[in-house]
């Protein structure tokens, strides 16, 4: 049987046990979501619960923190702050985009997932939805390689949307934008 690159990429990453490696990042030139409506999605968490946007989220400002595997390390310089200052402002979602295991040959597909709902279950004792083919992510046009931060108000509309490692003065921004929201 032959493979693509990208193929035999996922599954060398796989039998050894490591985490996937991205194809490309996004171009810079993409244009952000603010103002889009939030998408009414329906995904499961490293535990298989099932969450639905509408059940959940759909009426209460909420932020939306989405990444990539190589921008999982920053994620927590933008969620503990945040949750820290607005826990009991805001509702906070956490989400991974998943979609490059699309990419392996369709009798892989379980065998990817169960090992990497795994690893999440055994890293994360909160929920970070999966979104396995990147529909969510794609709608809101996250870029790859770093943490996307959006602020959905209580309306359903994106009305900040910024990606980066997290800085002080970046997470300052922010915030104090997202104040304005707010009030």
């Amino acid at each position: 049987m032959v493979r693509s690159p990208v193929a035999n990429i996922l599954f060398v990453a796989v039998m050894l046990g490591t985490v996937l490696l991205p194809v490309g990042a996004a171009k810079s030139d993409e244009p952000k979501a603010i103002g889009l409506k939030a998408a009414n999605f329906t995904l499961q968490d490293q535990f298989e619960k099932t969450w639905k946007w509408t059940d959940q989220w759909r009426g209460k400002p909420t932020v939306l923190v989405m990444s990539d595997w190589k921008g999982s390390s920053y994620i927590d310089a933008w969620t503990k702050p945040l949750a820290a200052k607005y826990a009991d402002k805001v509702a906070f979602v956490a989400m991974a985009d998943l979609s490059l295991t699309q990419e392996a040959p369709s009798f892989m597909q379980g065998t990817i997932q169960n090992t990497i709902r795994g690893r999440f279950a055994d890293a994360y004792t909160l929920p970070i939805l999966m979104d396995w083919k990147g529909t969510v992510v794609r709608y809101y046009r996250i870029r790859s390689g770093l943490p996307n931060v959006l602020f959905i108000d209580a309306s359903g509309i994106v009305q900040l949307h910024t990606w980066g490692k997290g800085s002080d003065s970046h997470l300052a921004s922010f915030t104090e934008a997202m104040e304005r929201h707010l009030q």
